[in-house]
């Protein structure tokens, strides 16, 4: 894939000719110790699936080196970043707040419109510099809340964490693992490398596709699309070392897995999935207790459920991390006009629909 670039003009030396933008972009993330969905791999990897066209890069340098990056989709009312369903975290990737600064700077310069960035984490100091400077340059802004991450900090040892937790949530876990145990030999395998990788991605889609996610239409397995992103950040992930595709397997039968990227200490938990036949044994729930456990045995610094609150998540945890919609309007008639009805209609049609 080919990104179209929006660059700084140069003051500075150009990079080298054998770096690429790629290898340059994976450089910084590796700075700043950026979660994967910043990373070029991945968001190629959204592009050839989703998108229409290719992205625009918005780029800034310091001193000939890339600092500051931002790709977004050009559409015809409004600019976006490469994001959807599928998108646990977006934003800027910046090596300070001054580069994130002159990001948004970039951004209104070349791009025009309204900008929409999500979900994007407005803890993260890079977010904030960003939106204040899309607010200092004019444009009328509106963070909106999407959803709340739930993820498990990993300190101190795994059996105080498990302390921690609800007396009848541990209790329900080691029943249902002697109840399996007792059914036949019980496994845990970890997918890592490209060797393999193809089968594993056969069993892993057949078993996320199972159950309540195929009639709803949201499974890997409902749409081409989700079967090639998922496919692409697979191989992508392995080739880099960061794959953890775990199953748990009952006398050599997957019966439920879970497709995981470990980046910088944390294990981002992507897609799960279970065969219906064995849901007596919750056979998701002892996976996670796998996923959880290493993490506290490798040192690990969290463990992210991504996605919502949902109930199950949070028997494991209270800890989530809240996700928003960034916005950004022309101070325009049409632009004012926007901005007041996504800041008002839509928070109106969210709660009908909620009714």
């Amino acid at each position: 894939m080919r990104f179209q670039n929006v660059a700084i003009p140069a003051t500075a030396t150009p990079s080298a000719p054998e770096r690429t933008q790629h290898q340059e972009w994976d450089e910084l993330a590796d700075r700043v110790a950026a979660p994967p969905f910043l990373r070029p791999g991945w968001i190629e990897a959204w592009c050839r699936a989703y998108a229409k066209a290719a992205p625009t890069v918005l780029e800034v340098r310091r001193g000939g080196e890339l600092a500051g990056v931002l790709p977004v989709i050009r559409r015809r009312r409004a600019t976006a970043g490469p994001t959807n369903s599928h998108t646990p975290l977006f934003g800027p990737l910046a090596a300070d707040e001054e580069v994130a600064a002159e990001l948004a700077g970039r951004a209104v310069a070349e791009l025009g419109g309204a900008l929409v960035l999500e979900p994007v984490d407005p803890a993260h100091p890079a977010t904030a510099a960003f939106a204040d400077a899309l607010l200092e340059s004019g444009r009328l802004t509106l963070a909106e809340s999407l959803r709340k991450a739930p993820y498990v900090a990993v300190e101190g040892s795994f059996d105080d964490y498990l302390k921690e937790l609800s007396k009848n949530h541990r209790k329900q876990v080691a029943r249902r693992r002697r109840r399996l145990e007792e059914a036949g030999h019980v496994t845990v395998e970890i997918q890592t490398s490209p060797h393999g990788l193809a089968s594993a991605l056969e069993d892993f889609v057949q078993l996320e596709s199972s159950g309540w996610k195929r009639g709803s239409g949201t499974a890997i397995a409902s749409r081409r699309a989700n079967r090639d992103f998922y496919t692409e950040v697979a191989r992508w992930a392995a080739e880099r070392g960061s794959l953890r595709l775990s199953f748990l397997a009952l006398d050599g039968r997957p019966i439920a897995a879970e497709l995981g990227l470990e980046e910088g200490g944390v294990l981002y938990a992507l897609k799960g999935g279970f065969d219906p036949a064995y849901s007596g044994f919750g056979p998701g729930q002892l996976l996670t207790h796998e996923s959880l456990s290493r993490c506290f045995a490798a040192g690990l610094e969290s463990y992210e459920f991504l996605g919502r609150d949902e109930g199950y998540k949070l028997a494991w945890t209270s800890a989530t991390r809240e996700r928003v919609r960034l916005r950004a309007f022309p101070r325009t008639l049409g632009g004012r006009v926007s901005r007041q009805a996504h800041g008002r209609l839509r928070p109106l049609w969210l709660r009908l629909r909620r009714a």
